[in-house]
C-alpha cells in the first residue's frame, strides 16, 4: 500500500524541468512584452502628431479661404455684355417639280398601260381567291356533315317513342371516333 504513494522519478524530473524553463524564460517574456507595448505606444503617439498637423494645416486654410472671400466680396463695377447679334432669317428654297414630259401622248399611254395591266392582275387574285373560297366552303359543309351525323327521321306520328341512346354511349359521333367508351372503367 505505501507504494501508491509515491510519484515516479521521471515525473519528478519533468515537472522540475517545466519549471526551470518557465522561470528561466520570464524575463525574455516579459521583456518581449514591454517591447510589444512600447512599439503600440510609439506608433499611437506618431499617428496622433501627423493628425493635429493634419488638422492645423486644415485650420489654416479655412481661415485664408474666409480672409480670401472677405476680400472679394467687394463689388468691382463690370460691364455687362453685348447682347448677341439675331440670328439672320432662314432662307427657304422652293423643290423642283417633276420634269414635263417630252410627248403626253406617249405618258398618257404608257400610264393607261401600267393601269389595265394592274386591273388584270387584280381581277386574276379575284378570281383565284374565289375558286379558294368555293373549296373553303365545300370543306366546311362536308365537316358539318360529318360533325352531324345523319339526318334524324322526320317523326310521322307523335306517338312513336324516340329512338334510345343507351345502346351507344358516346353518340353519333362514335363511328368517326377511333375507339369507343365502353363504360366500365
Amino acid at each position: 500500500m505505501a507504494d501508491n504513494f509515491l510519484v515516479n522519478d521521471q515525473i519528478v524530473d519533468s515537472v522540475a524541468g517545466v519549471a526551470t524553463l518557465m522561470t528561466g524564460q520570464a524575463p525574455s517574456q516579459a521583456f518581449g512584452m514591454l517591447d510589444t507595448v512600447m512599439v503600440e505606444t510609439m506608433a499611437m503617439a506618431m499617428y496622433n502628431a501627423v493628425s493635429r498637423q493634419q488638422n492645423a494645416g486644415m485650420t489654416t486654410n479655412a481661415a485664408v479661404t474666409a480672409a480670401c472671400a472677405k476680400m472679394l466680396a467687394v463689388p468691382f463695377p463690370m460691364p455687362s455684355p453685348p447682347p448677341p447679334p439675331a440670328p439672320p432669317a432662314p432662307q427657304v428654297a422652293p423643290l423642283a417639280g417633276p420634269n414635263p414630259p417630252s410627248n403626253m401622248a406617249a405618258a398618257e399611254a404608257a400610264a393607261m398601260a401600267q393601269a389595265q395591266a394592274g386591273i388584270a392582275w387584280l381581277r386574276q387574285l379575284a378570281q383565284q381567291s374565289g375558286a379558294d373560297a368555293a373549296t373553303a366552303n365545300a370543306a366546311l359543309a362536308e365537316l358539318v356533315q360529318l360533325a352531324t351525323g345523319p339526318a334524324p327521321p322526320s317523326p310521322a306520328s307523335s306517338s312513336s317513342p324516340p329512338p334510345s341512346s343507351s345502346s351507344d354511349p358516346a353518340g353519333s359521333y362514335s363511328a368517326y371516333a377511333p375507339y369507343s367508351y365502353s363504360g366500365d372503367d
